[in-house]
């Protein structure tokens, strides 16, 4: 049976594991980094790292799905703000960019791309945020925050799509920064239905 500081330790090598990927992964992506790379950074041994992780895709997910309820907790918080309906897309618009430039263009890459191991994971990601927006989306639009002729529907398509959008080669030839793509596409989700002042 284990004791209280023995789980207490190794979750403390769970934790360094995944601050040490978090660092590498934002910097050069999944694809580039070695399971030795986070071992190294984190100071623990590989052995370590595989009672907790499977492989170095195992850990992304994970560090992924802390980021993910994190900005869900956020975002939960910022829809039950007093205040205008622009300051609350402001804040959505600030908190997705932040996002997108903390996880960095090589992860960003590592997700959105169909032959990536976290394809079908960000794909996932998008369906757990989704209702979420759509509620906010909804909720603004019976409050006449948000066009009436606007079909929520439309929305809903744009959402499903962005991995698409994202990774369109026009829009990629266009725009060849995967963070300056999926900065005009959330600036055009979140700016393109609203009503002007």
């Amino acid at each position: 049976m284990k004791t209280d500081k023995t789980s207490a330790q190794q979750s403390k090598k769970k934790q360094l594991i995944l601050d040490a990927a978090q660092e590498l992964f934002f910097k050069y992506g999944v694809r580039r980094v070695t399971v030795e790379e986070i071992c190294k950074t984190a100071g623990v041994s590989k052995m370590t790292c595989y009672k907790y992780f499977t492989d170095k895709w195992d850990i992304a997910r994970t560090m992924l799905d802390s980021l993910v309820n994190y900005g869900i907790a956020a975002f939960q918080d910022m829809m039950h703000e007093d205040g205008p309906f622009a300051a609350k897309v402001e804040k959505m618009l600030l908190q997705t960019m932040t996002q997108i430039h903390a996880v960095g263009p090589a992860l960003l890459d590592d997700m959105v791309r169909e032959d990536s191991p976290l394809h079908s994971y960000f794909l996932e990601m998008q369906k757990k945020t989704r209702k979420l927006s759509v509620d906010f989306f909804i909720l603004a639009q019976q409050q006449g925050h948000i066009h009436p002729d606007l079909k929520m529907p439309v929305l809903l398509f744009m959402f499903d799509h962005l991995c698409d959008l994202v990774n369109h080669p026009d829009f990629i030839q266009l725009m060849p920064d995967i963070q300056d793509r999926a900065s005009e596409l959330a600036a055009l989700l979140f700016y393109g239905f609203a009503r002007k002042p």
